[in-house]
C-alpha cells in the first residue's frame, strides 16, 4: 500500500517571525497525526525569503518534538528555492546538534 501524502503550502513572500510560523508548524504536525504512516510535503512555491527564525520555529523545532529521523522520513520540502531549502536545513541540522549533546 502507498505511503499517504499531504501538502501544506507555506505562505508567499518573505517569512520572517516565529509568531508567524507556529500555525505552520501545527499544520504539520496535524498532518503528521492524521497520516501516522504517510507523508507531508511542505510546499514553498512562493516563499521567495525564510528567516532562520521562521525555519526554526515552523520545521527545526519538530525535530525536538518527533525526533530527527521521523523529520527526515516524513516531511518533504518541494518546489523550494535553493536559499529558502538551505535554511530550514540549517535550522534542522542545529536542533539534531542539540540533540545529541
Amino acid at each position: 500500500m502507498a505511503e499517504a501524502t499531504s501538502t501544506i503550502k507555506l505562505p508567499a513572500g518573505a517569512l520572517a517571525s516565529r509568531e508567524s510560523a507556529k500555525p505552520y508548524r501545527n499544520k504539520i504536525l496535524e498532518g503528521l497525526r492524521n497520516n501516522p504512516d504517510g507523508i507531508v510535503n511542505i510546499d514553498l512555491q512562493d516563499v521567495k525569503n525564510i528567516s532562520g527564525s521562521f525555519a526554526d520555529e515552523c520545521i527545526g523545532v519538530l525535530v525536538l518534538q518527533i525526533g530527527f529521523d521521523k523529520v527526515l522520513k516524513r516531511i518533504k520540502l518541494i518546489n523550494g528555492a535553493q536559499h529558502v531549502v538551505r535554511s530550514i536545513a540549517d535550522a534542522i541540522q542545529i536542533r539534531q546538534k542539540e540533540l545529541s549533546k
